[in-house]
């Protein structure tokens, strides 16, 4: 597990110890408000934990009215920690949902029953409902192949849910936005808030914006499946977002000050070396690099 993902699952402790403090809260507002990376890995931990059912929150409570007070603030960092980098961590009811997550730098491949196949991309997450052929994907990145059994085939990414064809599908979340790309078959994306569904043929990419938006286009499939071969590809990419992107594939994480956020790369890069890559900004970008525990880029 990344330091990050450790630091993330003891906020998360901090946060649902009843000795918790007004300057605890505060502190984490801070913390996590500082970079999208170090806010993606505290919903995941919070995500996977309460998935898990060791918190039932409901409406008026608060998780330390939930939480025995028998259950030690290292005893929810072990728990969290466990169900965020174990490679299988089954919910309670395992016929309701398995999560399966990787760590930095890892891919696995594995199958949901006969119907549903997945490569995970590094620091990513999904949750596995095998009965209802359903997948949820929690974060981060994954290649879907779908083999029609029956009924449609669904992902779940939020409120959104995705019906597959038999074929091949690349889906991305982040907390800028998620996407799924076509890349053999058809899928449709259906909203509580939306009249109908958007249909998507092969070639297709559907963006979710954070305000549930479509976008849709047509992107090259290099690009897209530039992933599994070590490299990303950005095309007019937002700084911010290039980060986010690299930040998933390395444990020394990038963080881009606000001046920078809006600068905009384009090319592929190989994964796993923010150092390199930061160096690559120097060269080309009105940018300066620090190195710390984490790579600081701001605009000169």
């Amino acid at each position: 597990m990344s330091s990050l993902h450790d630091t993330a699952a003891e906020w998360f402790a901090r946060l649902h110890a009843p000795d918790c403090s007004d300057q605890d809260r505060q502190n984490f507002k801070i913390w996590y408000h500082k970079s999208s990376a170090q806010a993606q890995a505290y919903d995941l931990v919070s995500t996977i934990w309460q998935a898990s059912g060791a918190s039932r929150v409901s409406s008026g409570q608060s998780a330390s009215d939930v939480i025995p007070s028998s259950l030690s603030r290292r005893k929810i960092i072990t728990g969290a920690v466990a169900l965020a980098v174990g490679s299988l961590a089954v919910l309670p009811n395992p016929a309701e949902a398995t999560i399966r997550v990787t760590g930095t730098g890892q891919q696995k491949k594995f199958t949901i029953s006969r119907a549903l196949t997945v490569l995970l991309d590094s620091d990513s997450s999904v949750a596995a409902r095998e009965q209802n052929n359903i997948l949820d994907l929690l974060y981060g990145q994954a290649e879907i192949t779908s083999r029609l059994m029956g009924n449609r085939n669904k992902v779940e990414i939020d409120q959104w849910k995705i019906s597959l064809s038999s074929g091949n599908f690349n889906f991305s979340k982040s907390s800028l936005k998620s996407s799924i790309t076509v890349l053999k078959g058809r899928a449709a994306l259906a909203h509580p808030a939306m009249a109908g569904v958007q249909s998507l043929v092969e070639g297709e990419r559907a963006t979710i914006l954070p305000d549930n938006r479509l976008l849709i286009d047509r992107p090259s499939l290099d690009d897209i499946l530039a992933w599994r071969s070590g490299r990303l590809s950005f095309r007019n990419t937002p700084l911010s977002e290039a980060a986010d992107e690299m930040n998933r594939y390395a444990r020394r994480k990038l963080e881009i000050s606000a001046s920078a956020a809006n600068l905009r790369i384009s090319g592929f890069y190989h994964f796993g070396q923010n150092e390199t890559f930061a160096r690559l900004l120097e060269n080309f970008l009105p940018v300066r690099a620090t190195f710390g525990q984490t790579i600081e880029i701001v605009k000169l």
